[in-house]
């Protein structure tokens, strides 16, 4: 990949993540909370899967369809033990199981990280950029995977932004992924100078 990819992409993770943080610190009324830089990385479509934590693992997945001056599906996935863990500190609920209550709470914590990111890129590339209501999944992470990508007019690399966060003393971990369609992709590449993408 080249430097300019890269250079984009840490960008996007950087804005995103200050914005992601200020949105989670508040929904958190005021419990510590830290948002690590994150790694960003574009990974071949057919990897990709796997890097997000392997097929047989069970996952929560948020997910909206992007429509506007680019189309696409961006996702946040994360391993069902850190959503556990958000449900906690979100809700205050220690029974461990994934309710009504946790589901909502996920939901509106994934549009949040989504939306964080959509709009930096969005900002970034001077393009509207308008996300559908989220949807959630909770299975393993080949059959989410699926559900993301239901749709989804599949691009060669998909574009991986990696997420770590520490609330609460505990640490957790999350995958932001971003699918725009591929004549979106190009489009985007273009405004910011990158060439192919």
């Amino acid at each position: 990949m080249n430097e300019a990819k890269l250079d984009f992409l840490k960008e996007l993770a950087n804005i995103g993540t200050g914005h992601a943080t200020t949105a989670l610190s508040q929904m958190l009324s005021g419990k510590l909370f830290q948002l690590v830089v994150p790694e960003a990385r574009l990974i071949p479509f057919n990897e990709a899967a796997n890097y997000v934590g392997g097929l047989e693992q069970v996952i929560v997945g948020i997910f909206i369809v992007i429509s506007g001056d680019v189309g696409g599906h961006m996702a946040f996935l994360l391993p069902y033990d850190s959503a556990m863990v958000l449900v906690r500190l979100l809700t205050g609920d220690e029974s461990g199981e994934m309710n009504e209550l946790a589901l909502s709470a996920l939901q509106e914590l994934g549009n949040i990280m989504i939306t964080s990111y959509l709009n930096a890129l969005a900002k970034m590339t001077q393009l509207l950029m308008a996300p559908s209501i989220p949807g959630i999944a909770v299975d393993m992470a080949g059959a989410v995977w699926e559900s993301v990508l239901a749709g989804a007019q599949v691009v060669n690399e998909v574009t991986v932004i990696r997420t770590e966060f520490f609330a609460d003393g505990k640490a957790i971990e999350g995958n932001i992924i971003f699918l725009p369609d591929q004549a979106d992709f190009e489009k985007i590449a273009r405004i910011l100078g990158l060439g192919e993408m």
